[in-house]
C-alpha cells in the first residue's frame, strides 16, 4: 500500500529527515510520534509532494516516484492516492460544510451535483455533522470544521488519508469528538498515517508506531510493543516526558 525507501529533505543545512524507510499495508493505522521539530510534519507533507523531498522512493497504491527525478504527472498521481486532513482544517471559508465536501467530487471527479450531494450528506451523517450541512466554517467549531475535513478527505476515497497532527489547533474538549471519529475511520479498515502528540490515541488506535527524533526513526514496531516495551532509551524518555502509562521494561 505505501512504501517509502530512503527518504531525505534538508532546509539549507538542516538535515529535516536523514534516510526514512517505512511500509504500511493496506488498511494499516501508522501513527508517527516524536518531540517538536523532529521532522514529523515534513515527512507527512513529502509523501504527498506538499512539501519535496531531496532524494528517496515513495510508492502509495498504483503510484511509485522517484523524488530525484519525478515529472509533474508523477507528483499528481501520487497526490491522488491520498487525501490530507490539516492541522488547522483548511476549508473554503465561502462554502457551506455540504459543498466543502461535494466541490473535489463535482470539479475534480466531474460528477453530477446530485450524486455528490447524496454522497456529502452521507460523509456529513458518518461524522455526525448532518444538521450542519448549511453552516459556513466560521459558524464552527473547531471540532466540527476537523471532522468536515475529514469528510472531505473520505469523499475522495483515497488509498490512504494523511493526518498531519489533526488535533493541535483544538480546544482541549474537542479533541475528543475528532480522535473519535477519526477512531471509527480506522475500525473501516481505512489506511492512514497519523502525526500525533496524543499518546493514548496512538496506542488505542495504530497498528504500528514510529518514533522519530532528529530526522531519524528511533524505534517502531507495533503499539503494544511501543508502548509497553519500548527498547530504546530515547523513547523511554519521551514516553516519560510525556506523561505515557506505558510500563517500560
Amino acid at each position: 500500500m505505501i512504501k517509502v525507501t530512503n527518504l531525505r529533505k534538508s532546509f539549507n543545512d538542516l538535515v529535516v529527515l536523514n534516510g526514512i524507510d517505512l511500509e504500511v499495508k493496506d488498511g494499516e493505522v501508522l501513527s508517527i510520534i516524536g518531540p517538536s521539530g523532529s521532522g514529523k510534519s515534513t515527512l507527512i507533507r513529502c509523501l504527498n509532494f506538499l512539501e519535496k523531498p531531496d532524494a528517496g522512493l515513495i510508492e502509495i497504491g498504483n503510484a511509485r516516484l522517484n523524488a530525484e527525478s519525478c515529472t509533474r504527472k508523477e507528483i499528481q498521481q501520487l497526490r491522488s492516492q491520498t487525501a490530507m486532513v490539516f492541522q488547522n482544517y483548511n476549508l473554503f471559508k465561502n462554502k457551506t460544510a455540504l459543498q466543502n465536501i461535494t466541490e473535489s467530487l463535482i470539479v475534480v471527479k466531474k460528477m453530477p451535483k446530485k450524486e455528490a450531494n447524496e454522497i456529502g450528506m452521507e460523509l456529513l451523517k458518518q461524522v455526525g455533522l448532518e444538521s450542519k450541512k448549511d453552516n459556513y466554517p466560521a459558524t464552527l467549531s473547531g471540532g466540527q470544521q476537523q471532522r468536515v475535513s475529514i469528510a472531505r478527505a473520505l469523499a475522495m476515497r483515497p488509498h490512504a488519508i494523511l493526518f498531519d497532527e489533526p488535533t493541535s489547533s483544538l480546544d482541549p474538549e474537542l479533541v475528543s469528538e475528532v480522535l473519535q471519529v477519526i477512531k471509527s475511520i480506522a475500525e473501516m479498515k481505512t489506511t492512514m498515517i497519523i502525526v500525533t502528540h496524543e499518546m493514548d490515541f496512538a496506542r488505542e488506535v495504530s497498528d504500528h508506531v514510529i518514533f522519530i527524533a532528529n530526522g531519524n526513526i528511533v524505534e517502531q514496531g507495533t503499539s503494544k510493543e511501543f508502548f509497553n516495551h519500548p527498547r530504546e532509551e530515547r523513547t523511554k524518555q519521551f514516553l516519560k516526558h510525556l506523561g505515557s502509562d506505558s510500563n517500560p521494561s
